[in-house]
């Protein structure tokens, strides 16, 4: 797997957490007649650290403080460390080093990648390190792999191995779950109330890898697994990072935003690594990943792929281990899972906000030209439907013309525009045209108009135009245009540069990268705030909860198979060249 040398390796230089000494106290308690070292937790501890720090043994701390586990190790908390087994520990026999191999445990790495890497079972592991929690290892502990048994265990039997440990431990902590909230009287209410709550648990760590064999649990919603703010959260980025073996600028873009976000994200407590994969917009790399990419199998959160036919490879392998998957791009058109989270807003309802500039307060004028965009065109029958509407047809021919439009299209009497919009009548355009030119040319004249009518000191009715998104990534369109003509916009992404959360992430962007951001940084930044946060937070199901990182809302509801934003922003271009957003 080629990785992004010269993105990744710093990046994990920024984001792993640091592995300090532990430093031992000289503070000593009397408990019942012993003595112990009262230890104040600082980062970096760990109960492994503890017992090399004090030289004594893991399960002896553990005994001495109820409750404790290496999970469970908290900041700031007082830990009893017993005093008085050195002895002990230098009594223990002597390991036979031309029998074993020690390994020393690298940051982020798992007992199951040891076991890849040695093709040794996780069962021999476990039987030749018995005083350690081998589903908990952390940095610099060493781990005895027996020499007689490296490369007899293929990598299959340990991904076996492995996904039969994690369904039974994700059972014991839906089970530990259930028991916390009910003693706590804060249940999270099951979305599928019908369901009895032993199905639930059935459903949450029974599903088939293969996508075609889905059971009706891929069409329920699942809960994620909540991680302790002391944790350590994995996450893998998949995106296509070199497209047709050119580097695809857009993704970097969006990498980097990512990367705003990890600084964010790290100030605010939360420990996180990032492993970067390029997927080229192939499927087979995405299969090569999965084949041989340990950090993948880690990963409690991805974010990525873009494409569908890309996230076709992934899903059904997080679908099956309860790992949510970040489309932070992609519109899915076919694609299902409960782990499933769409960022780009949903195309089925995006022109709803529009319905309401239909009341019936406006004249509702049509304006037809040579070239029709027909699905904006359908939309806007919709909502005009009972109106009585003002058909129009353009024209050019070395200047603009208008006609009324007959029932069959064709061209009627020739209208004069400004008699036209000299009415008091407020009125709605609605400008059916998908080539540049005509967009273009219909704006202009529209605010031409406009200008003449007024600077003459002449009167008329307001007027907004119903604007088509796709105007806003027409390269040759004047945008001053949107402005003088009251232009109305939906748009999944809003990133007005005079807000004050996008112009201080501007700043920053600026200083870092040396250019200005495109949306791509925004969505980057959005994505990982919003899911990396999610992790440890946990994922609400009040789908009417609005998230909004930097200045764009995200809604999440589930729909149809999958978590889709249903947030569509208004934008109105006013006339004193201001934007207001809804």
């Amino acid at each position: 797997m080629r990785y992004l040398k010269f993105l990744y390796i710093p990046l994990l230089t920024m984001f792993s957490v640091a592995v300090m000494a532990t430093e031992p106290t000289n503070i000593i308690v009397e408990v019942e007649g012993k003595s112990y070292y009262k230890h104040l937790v600082v980062s970096g501890d760990t109960i492994y650290s503890l017992s090399k720090a004090y030289s004594v043994s893991e399960s002896s701390i553990m005994e001495c403080n109820d409750g404790l586990t290496p999970s469970t190790l908290q900041l700031d908390s007082y830990v009893l460390i017993p005093k008085g087994e050195v002895a002990s520990i230098e009594a223990q026999p002597k390991v036979d080093k031309k029998r074993y191999i020690y390994h020393s445990v690298k940051q982020g790495e798992t007992i199951y990648a040891i076991a890849r890497k040695y093709k040794v079972s996780v069962t021999v592991l476990e039987a030749d390190n018995p005083d350690v929690d081998i589903e908990h290892i952390y940095p610099d502990m060493e781990i005895k792999v027996r020499r007689s048994e490296r490369g007899f265990a293929t990598v299959d039997e340990i991904e076996r191995e492995r996904e039969k440990r994690v369904s039974v431990e994700d059972a014991k902590i839906i089970e530990e779950r259930k028991t916390e909230e009910v003693a706590t009287e804060t249940i999270i209410e099951n979305v599928v109330t019908e369901t009895p709550a032993e199905e639930r648990v059935t459903e949450e760590i029974a599903v088939d890898v293969v996508a075609e064999e889905s059971t009706a649990a891929d069409t329920l919603r699942r809960e994620f697994r909540r991680l302790a703010p002391y944790q350590i959260l994995r996450t893998s980025l998949m995106m296509p990072f070199h497209k047709d073996g050119k580097v695809n600028t857009s993704i970097v873009d969006f990498y980097r935003g990512v990367l705003l976000a990890m600084e964010d994200l790290k100030t605010e407590g939360y420990d996180i690594e990032l492993s970067v994969f390029d997927t080229e917009c192939s499927e087979e790399r995405i299969q090569a990943i999965m084949a041989d990419e340990p950090l993948l199998y880690e990963a409690q959160l991805i974010i990525g792929p873009v494409y569908e036919n890309e996230l076709s490879v992934i899903v059904p392998y997080a679908t099956a281990n309860n790992i949510p998957v970040v489309s932070p791009l992609a519109d899915i058109t076919s694609l299902q899972s409960p782990v499933l989270f769409q960022m780009q807003a949903e195309n089925y309802n995006k022109y709803d906000k529009f319905a309401r500039l239909f009341d019936g307060s406006r004249e509702v004028v049509v304006i037809h030209t040579a070239s029709i965009d027909r699905d904006y065109e359908a939309k806007m029958r919709e909502f005009s439907a009972d109106h009585v509407v003002y058909e129009l047809n353009y024209a050019f021919d070395r200047e603009s013309l208008l006609y009324l439009r007959n029932a069959d299209g064709t061209n009627g009497e020739q209208i004069d525009i400004t008699e036209f919009m000299r009415s008091r009548t407020e009125k709605l355009f609605v400008v059916l045209a998908s080539k540049e030119t005509d967009v273009d040319r219909v704006l202009t004249t529209l605010s031409s108009t406009r200008a003449s009518i007024l600077g003459r000191g002449g009167l008329m009715g307001d007027y907004v135009v119903v604007g088509n998104r796709r105007w806003k990534q027409m390269t040759s369109i004047d945008k001053q245009t949107f402005f003088n003509n009251n232009t109305i916009f939906l748009v999944p992404y809003h990133a007005n540069r005079a807000n004050e959360s996008i112009a201080l992430f501007d700043a920053r962007y600026v200083q870092a990268y040396e250019v200005l951001p495109t949306m791509y940084s925004y969505r980057g930044y959005d994505a990982a705030m919003i899911f990396c946060r999610s992790m440890f937070e946990g994922f609400d199901e009040d789908t009417n909860e609005v998230l909004m990182p930097l200045a764009t809302p995200y809604i999440f509801d589930f729909v149809e198979g999958l978590y889709v934003n249903t947030c569509w922003t208004m934008e109105r271009y006013k006339s004193n060249y201001t934007i207001e957003v809804e």
